[in-house]
């Protein structure tokens, strides 16, 4: 699972999210933490920065909604704890599967079938029934990308913006 895009990842990989994610006794992530070690290894500008906060929160958001808090804690966790910089410029992070597993079966599905249901739904796209069995790799990072972004820029994606940044660490 790469990107921090996928952070928002499900549905998005936001209480707002700082008081959220470290509400666990204070050992737990925030959404500051993880962007800034997505920000320290790609190199952020301040609007980038506020736009992977704004990912998070909306995350936090949703899964507080659906009831799965707890999940998307031990999700954010593991992110923290396997983020790495590749190549200097790459900010990846490998390892949470089983997180990322609970997190779509709490939120009733995977991000593919979130994002396909997005697409149809809401941006009045191609509608089209994924298989769930290929929400893996890129299609699932890419899958995440679109849970998390406006339709207006899943259509018209801005150049250097949070959509089309996501899309490029996937």
């Amino acid at each position: 699972m790469n990107a921090i895009g996928r952070l928002a990842a499900w549905f998005t990989l936001g209480v707002g999210l700082a008081s959220f994610a470290g509400s666990a006794g204070g050992c737990d992530p925030g959404a500051s933490d993880i962007c800034d070690l997505k920000c320290e290894c790609e190199g952020c500008t301040e609007a980038e920065r506020d736009a992977c906060l704004a990912d998070i929160d909306g995350t936090v958001t949703v899964a507080e909604e659906k009831g799965c808090s707890d999940q998307y804690n031990a999700w954010l966790v593991c992110v923290e704890s396997e983020a790495e910089c590749r190549e200097g410029t790459k900010f990846a992070f490998d390892g949470c599967d089983i997180e990322e597993d609970a997190l779509a079966d709490c939120g009733g599905g995977n991000q593919c079938t979130a994002a396909a249901k997005k697409l149809c739904a809401e941006c009045n796209f191609v509608c089209a029934e994924p298989d769930p069995d290929k929400c893996v790799g890129q299609y699932a990072c890419e899958s995440a990308c679109i849970v998390n972004a406006p339709c207006t820029e899943i259509a018209s994606p801005t150049p250097g913006g949070a959509f089309e940044t996501c899309m490029n660490g996937c």
